[in-house]
């Protein structure tokens, strides 16, 4: 869902394609959705992200389309537009009464420029929690509201964080936090979404014997935290150099080692479509 101008000449809608310029969305109605990367002309970990939507569907009590049927509408869209680097927003939308239908088109986007990845970002944090972190949904009240926050403040990220002063994730990332010991601790996974991204840097900790810690964060121990960083679709992994008041080390030998082992995963799990 976007409520804004979306990319490209045509969108996909139930495998045909559509003119982007009379794209309306409906607020009115449940969307549950993905969004895919797409870099030199492949998507970049579909598996990974279709397997998460058939979870969310299946969480809604939707029927899934099924993976060929995503891939012909990705295809489809693919086909009509000339771009070949992106996201892409997969959803399904359903209105009361009618009869699911199955969107994809590009969206508008903002990766890091290069010297972000050195110099780490700032974030600031935010008061919400996700009623179900395990899916994604849309809701339109929330994301009005914290990009709000985020150009309020001259940021890149929010975090959120919950009734019990608990770091959870980012509006659109996960997060992640070194400690003196070089030990890795990012939220349990009940508190947040599946991210694709955090589910490889786990792997990675864990091919590479690094501790981790997936546990509660609260906001009154950063200062005793040396590392933070997000992950996600568009940041890939991103350091973070400052996080309301709290500042952090960007230069971490444990986080460069998982920013070079992520990038060549990421060459091997691109997928072509068309």
């Amino acid at each position: 869902m976007t409520t804004g101008k979306i990319l490209g000449r045509t969108y996909a809608i139930n495998g045909k394609p559509a003119d982007a310029a009379d794209f309306k969305p409906d607020l009115s109605a449940d969307v549950y959705y993905e969004v895919v990367r797409l870099q030199s002309g492949k998507i970049l970990f579909l598996d990974d992200h279709l397997e998460r939507f058939n979870y969310t569907i299946s969480e809604s009590g939707l029927d899934y389309p099924g993976d060929q049927v995503v891939h012909e509408n990705l295809r489809t869209l693919l086909l009509n537009n000339d771009l070949a680097v992106g996201n892409i927003r997969i959803c399904l939308q359903k209105k009361e009464g009618e009869t699911p239908e199955l969107y994809c088109y590009f969206v508008p986007y903002i990766y890091p420029e290069k010297h972000m990845y050195l110099s780490g970002v700032q974030l600031v944090t935010y008061s919400h929690e996700r009623p179900n972190p395990g899916i994604k949904k849309w809701d339109n009240s929330f994301r009005v509201s914290v990009q709000q926050h985020i150009r309020n403040h001259g940021v890149y990220e929010a975090i959120l964080i919950n009734g019990k002063g608990e770091i959870t994730e980012g509006s659109r990332s996960n997060v992640f936090f070194i400690d003196p010991s070089d030990r890795l601790i990012t939220p349990p996974l009940s508190e947040v979404l599946p991210g694709i991204t955090r589910k490889y840097v786990l792997r990675i900790c864990r091919e590479q014997d690094v501790e981790v810690m997936e546990r509660p964060v609260s906001k009154n121990e950063l200062d005793s935290l040396v590392t933070c960083f997000i992950s996600g679709t568009s940041p890939k992994i991103l350091p973070v150099r400052q996080l309301d008041g709290y500042q952090f080390r960007v230069d971490h030998p444990l986080l460069k080692q998982i920013m070079e082992l992520f990038d060549i995963i990421l060459k091997e799990n691109l997928k072509t479509i068309v």
